[in-house]
């Protein structure tokens, strides 16, 4: 769990930590991911009338932890390997079994020793102010005015946490990123990069979390002076080489909603985002322990509204019991409307989709615009809901947005196209099929592929598709989103002496064409236009596995190369192989599709 989690043993709470953490009567404790995770979460957890949730992590997700534990292990690897032979290491994972107060004072311990690097501690609990956690990492920085080493926090995410960001004449915030090496750590040795930022809109949360470590850290009196820099390494790639970006927790990045302000919205920093986010899961806590079943419980703070987090939860069995079949965040997952934004419809009695298609949206926007500040482009984000709502009650999946014939290029050699890759990104399987026979011709390696692999198996399938254009008069490839061909783009960057990935560059500018392009430009879908929901609802296809989808193929291609048996092995390859097929089958289906529209 990512809050608090009650146990069975009489009312108690128990943190992602392993703490206990008191009677429900008494003191409490909240995890680093509270104030980043769904306010329900914690709601729920420490609601004593709501049956215990004991719902089973499907394969998708455990795939997903198992990905980002084995990264967190390289990563420390490396950092340890990097920073060891110049500084101190206290590696404090390997006492991750003790009791906790064993484990908070080997972490006090070994930053009064004034360690350089200290590895997996778990800070004390702090019952007064509500809050335990154990960072990935703390890093030493300048002592503090007493003399004590000062520390900061650094956190490694199975995820990338940059994005390019345009030249500008004068400055702006986060259009550059503080970056150190594994070698030298520390903010102090980092080194500043124009032209790079930090994705606030969809990494807020990790600055939640590194913020929540933050005041555990000053409260203690361990972090280190001046600014409250906190650290995360994320899978971005610095020309192979690992970096720890830092980032100001005090720095006014986050827009959120002001009531105050003409403008409707301020910018406020993590640690004033994390404190009040913080506050309010403290309080759902506290009215939460207090319900009985009794009528004259205290109202709960916080109802259930489908977020993304949601299909991982424990507690979606129990939210989903509490929600209409008809509710806009149950109903809308497309384009969905943020918590803020569905609490606002909700207040003003608009809760379902039927709700929200009747409704007068220019003389709603009078009461809802100005409570939803916070978010850019809030009118076109109703808009666009309430033009899903009224596609959902008249039963229609996909909206023509055009008239007349759609021109889909053609050729005398239609070759539908896709690739599969490693859960790194390497390419492992190029799918292709001959639309005039209908035979598939696929290109695969089962085995752990490195860059030389991929490499080799890329001219293999390459090479094919150069001889079947060289035998044709006309060819054209079709494939879906611009995934291929960035592909065939890092290819090339990474081996500029290969000729045949320079020919495919030059043939895809003239005869690939993107399908995803064309739907894009002529439809509307209520649930969007990726390539499984345009086969299944638009052009009538069905993939033959039920699972079907890019994260369980990742899965399938760990099984295919390390599963027990042979015959596992095999099964795994068979169902990675038809997966592909399938997938180059609907691409052939949503063109006739296209053409016929």
């Amino acid at each position: 769990m990512t809050t608090a989690a009650r146990t069975r043993d009489a009312g108690k709470y128990t943190d992602p930590t392993g703490d206990t953490a008191g009677d429900r009567s008494a003191s409490f404790v909240l995890g680093a991911y509270a104030a980043r995770s769904c306010a329900v979460k914690t709601q729920n957890a420490f609601d004593a009338t709501i049956p215990l949730q004991a719902r089973e992590v499907d394969d998708r997700l455990a795939e997903l932890f198992e990905g980002g534990e084995q990264f967190e292990e390289e990563v420390l690897a490396q950092l340890i390997a990097a920073y060891g032979s110049r500084g101190q290491v206290i590696d404090l994972r390997l006492a991750d079994e003790l009791p906790a107060h064993i484990q908070s004072g080997a972490l006090a311990e070994a930053v009064a020793s004034g360690a350089g690097l200290i590895v997996g501690g778990l800070l004390p609990r702090d019952p007064v102010r509500h809050r335990s956690g154990r960072p990935d990492v703390l890093v030493r920085g300048e002592d503090r005015a007493d003399g004590s080493p000062g520390y900061h926090v650094v956190d490694i995410k199975h995820h990338k946490i940059h994005e390019r960001k345009r030249p500008t004449t004068a400055p702006r915030p986060n259009s550059s990123v503080l970056v150190s090496s594994f070698e030298a750590p520390a903010p102090d040795f980092a080194d500043e990069v124009a032209g790079y930022g930090f994705r606030l809109t969809s990494r807020e949360a990790d600055l939640l979390q590194l913020a929540h470590y933050q005041r555990m850290l000053g409260d203690l009196g361990w972090d280190a002076p001046g600014r409250p820099l906190a650290g995360l390494i994320g899978t971005d790639d610095w020309a192979r080489e690992a970096m720890v970006t830092w980032m100001d927790l005090a720095e006014p990045l986050l827009r959120t909603f002001s009531r105050s302000d003409d403008s409707g919205w301020t910018a406020r920093s993590a640690l004033e985002r994390y404190d009040h986010e913080h506050a309010f899961r403290v309080d759902v806590a506290r009215i939460a322990a207090r319900q009985t079943g009794r009528p004259d419980d205290p109202p709960l703070l916080v109802q259930p509204i489908v977020v993304a987090e949601c299909s991982g939860c424990q507690w979606w069995d129990y939210c989903r019991s509490k929600l209409p079949d008809d509710d806009v965040s149950l109903r809308i997952g497309k384009g969905s409307l943020d918590v803020r934004e569905i609490a606002t419809l909700r207040a003003h009695g608009i809760s379902t989709v039927d709700q929200l298609a009747g409704v007068d949206l220019d003389e709603l926007f009078g009461w809802y615009l100005p409570e939803v500040t916070h978010r850019a482009g809030a009118e076109e984000r109703l808009r666009q809901a309430a033009r899903r709502a009224r596609l959902i009650t008249a039963g229609v999946e996909y909206e023509r947005i055009t008239s007349g014939p759609i021109e889909v290029p053609g050729a005398e050699l239609e070759i539908d196209f896709d690739i599969e890759t490693t859960v790194e990104g390497t390419i492992y399987l190029w799918g292709f099929r001959d639309s005039s026979d209908g035979v598939y011709h696929p290109f695969a390696d089962f085995t752990e592929v490195d860059a030389e692999d991929e490499h080799r198996l890329a001219v293999r399938a390459l090479t094919w598709l150069r001889e079947q254009a060289e035998q044709t008069g006309s060819v054209r490839v079709y494939h879906y989103s611009g995934f291929e061909t960035a592909a065939l783009r890092r290819l090339a960057e990474a081996h500029p002496a290969e000729p045949i990935f320079s020919w495919a560059l030059d043939f895809a500018a003239e005869h690939f064409c993107d399908l995803l392009t064309l739907v894009r430009q002529n439809y509307f879908g209520v649930h969007g236009i990726g390539l499984k929901p345009v086969a299944t609802a638009g052009a009538g296809f069905a993939w033959r596995d039920d699972d079907a989808g890019g994260l369980n193929s990742t899965r399938w291609f760990t099984d295919a190369v390390h599963a027990e048996s042979a015959e596992l092995r095999e099964l795994a390859r068979v169902r990675v192989l038809n997966y592909n097929e399938d997938d180059v089958i609907a691409t052939a289906r949503v063109r006739a599709w296209l053409r016929a529209s």
